[in-house]
């Protein structure tokens, strides 16, 4: 069971990167990804009898689930939330015989003590909590409680949700291939599937799978002309360190596709943390010359991360937490994990900047990028994203400064309101860091953009800790609420929407208020659809934002693509059931 919050895609190399973004928990019933020994209750623990089983208890229990276990256990109990497959470990599936042969007295136990990426709940939640809870999954475990799926609404009269087709569990991706009118979709496992837009019913046809192509932690993938751009992560060193690959997959009718290597990277240490976001976004530039992808933090905020001593003294990597681009035709590319020969061979296009699980670029072909933060309650980042410019990650982000970096302050939640005790980076120690490196010298940070609302634009006020929202106050946050994992970003390039829509952007925001415990005292909004208008201030010399809520009630919204006048919008799925592709439909420009 698990507190933490969905923050990009997807990792998905954290997947989810959150996700994107894109977090990892451990079996509650199974021995651990890093220990073979299974839990041990000792016998006074296992023979408690559970005191809160009525009715009044389940639903609150219910409600206690989806704040801080759904991330991770998923909404069926399964062990398919996408959170729970961040870092390739197996959360608890309640419904198996193992789980349920358990006494309720041990399950209380172990929600009690928890172990390694799932937090101890002891201090998090009361005695009566922690049994309520109890009584929810045991009542989820035996198919007794109710686990409706979501059906997404609109939130605007001039635009229609439509459901297009299922699809199966860990999807991560979906893209348009213009040239046969053809969606594609990936999963975290390395499948990707084709759906010939013409053809009645509809299908996926799997074109190439993990085995074919190399990459079996797969978060990235688009297609431009007839080929395919994948990229993700390989285990290394008995799955303690990583490399980070993109494949080129030259497309045949009749198959035996074409595979080469656009890059690999030398070995770097993931962290058996909630926080390996990994390699994720793929896009190729408008005028196809380059391709670029995204390499999410290995970190929280900036932490030594070193598995278990592994990887002595590792905090971020140069091959970390920055967008990358490379010529369109490159080929068999190592890269180093050195900052100044990154640099000096142009692939480090942009530094600083924590998950960025997707981008896109706008007509004028600039390029903007939406940005998970960590486990403190800074704002989620957009950037207009530049050559050469640094954004700031790990000293700043959602535009507050990383308290760490300051001598004077001490992790303590009851001074500091930006704690979350049920983040996953608390119960570790994580802030915890007197040795926080100071920012580089001569760097300038470029901000994040300001965002003016009406919506997404709760936050904390540094001064008193207090949720208010910047809309009703007359004034902007950077970029939207804290913890709500941005993805899916999308513009209107041809101005093929009508109405308000014309030119507008679009993003997803993949967590839920009502089902994240660091989300939760910011709204009980999220799983929906914002529409972006990004303008330019020349007073700043940056853009700026403002948002509208245009449709919720998805389920794990991961990615999207906007075809005409139609918004695709794939969902997660979890890890066994797996989820669905949403079509969501807006006016047509009236030149069309």
């Amino acid at each position: 069971m698990n507190g933490k919050a969905m923050q990009s895609l997807l990792c998905l190399g954290r997947f989810l990167g959150c996700f994107l973004a894109f977090w990892a928990c451990s079996s509650s019933d199974q021995a651990d990804s890093d220990d073979s020994r299974p839990w041990k209750v000792p016998e006074e623990a296992n023979h408690r009898l559970n005191p809160f089983q009525d009715e009044a208890s389940v639903e609150a229990g219910q409600a206690l689930y989806n704040v801080y276990c759904w991330s991770c256990h998923g909404a069926s109990g399964m062990g398919d939330g996408a959170a729970g497959g961040a870092m390739g470990s197996q959360p608890a599936d309640f419904h198996t015989e193992s789980f349920l042969n358990q006494t309720d007295g041990a399950i209380f136990w172990k929600i009690s003590q928890g172990r390694n990426v799932m937090p101890s709940f002891d201090e998090i939640l009361s005695e009566q909590q922690r049994w309520q809870v109890t009584a929810y999954i045991r009542k989820l475990g035996e198919g007794m409680a109710e686990t409706l799926a979501a059906s997404p609404v609109s939130l605007r009269e001039d635009i229609s949700i439509q459901h297009y087709l299922k699809v199966p569990a860990r999807a991560v991706r979906i893209f348009y291939q213009p040239e046969t009118d053809a969606l594609w979709y990936a999963t975290f496992g390395g499948d990707v599937y084709k759906i010939d837009r013409s053809e009645r019913p509809l299908h996926a046809e799997k074109v190439i799978t993990a085995t074919e192509h190399g990459i079996n932690r797969l978060q990235g993938a688009t297609v431009y002309g007839n080929t395919l751009f994948l990229a993700g992560n390989i285990r290394v060193n008995d799955n303690k360190g990583t490399t980070g690959w993109m494949m080129r997959v030259e497309l045949n009718p009749l198959g035996n596709h074409r595979v080469s290597k656009v890059f690999s990277t030398v070995e770097y240490g993931t962290t058996s943390t909630p926080f390996d976001h990994g390699w994720s976004a793929v896009k190729v530039s408008p005028d196809g010359r380059y391709i670029y992808v995204v390499s999410g933090s290995r970190t929280d905020h900036g932490e030594v991360q070193d598995n278990k001593g592994a990887y002595p003294n590792s905090r971020n990597e140069p091959l970390t937490a920055g967008i990358f681009r490379f010529p369109i035709d490159a080929q068999d590319v190592l890269l180093p994990n050195d900052l100044e020969a990154l640099r000096n061979a142009g692939y480090l296009y942009a530094e600083g900047i924590r998950n960025a699980y997707d981008f896109d670029f706008d007509k004028d072909g600039n390029l903007f990028a939406v940005v998970n933060s960590g486990d403190y309650d800074q704002s989620e980042d957009m950037f207009w994203v530049r050559e050469g410019h640094h954004y700031g990650f790990p000293w700043v982000m959602g535009g507050l400064d990383t308290p760490q970096q300051f001598a004077d302050w001490y992790p303590d939640p009851e001074k500091d309101p930006f704690l979350n005790t049920s983040a996953a980076a608390w119960p570790e120690g994580f802030y915890n860091d007197p040795q926080f490196p100071k920012r580089p010298e001569g760097i300038a940070f470029t901000p994040g953009m300001r965002n003016f609302g009406p919506d997404a634009v709760k936050y904390r006020d540094r001064a008193t800790g207090d949720i208010r929202d910047a809309f009703e106050e007359g004034t902007s946050i950077v970029g939207f609420t804290a913890h709500s994992s941005p993805l899916g970003l999308n513009f209107d390039r041809e101005h093929w929407l009508g109405g308000s829509y014309t030119g507008s952007a679009f993003t997803l925001r993949y967590t839920n208020g009502t089902k994240s415990s660091l989300m939760q005292p910011f709204t009980d909004s999220g799983e929906d659809l914002l529409q972006l208008r990004v303008t330019f201030d020349p007073e700043v010399s940056n853009f700026r934002l403002n948002t509208w809520r245009i449709a919720e009630g998805f389920s794990q919204p991961v990615d999207a693509v906007l075809v005409g006048n139609e918004l695709y919008v794939i969902e997660y799925g979890g890890r066994q059931r797996g989820g669905n592709i949403w079509k969501v439909i807006f006016p047509k420009t009236d030149a069309l």
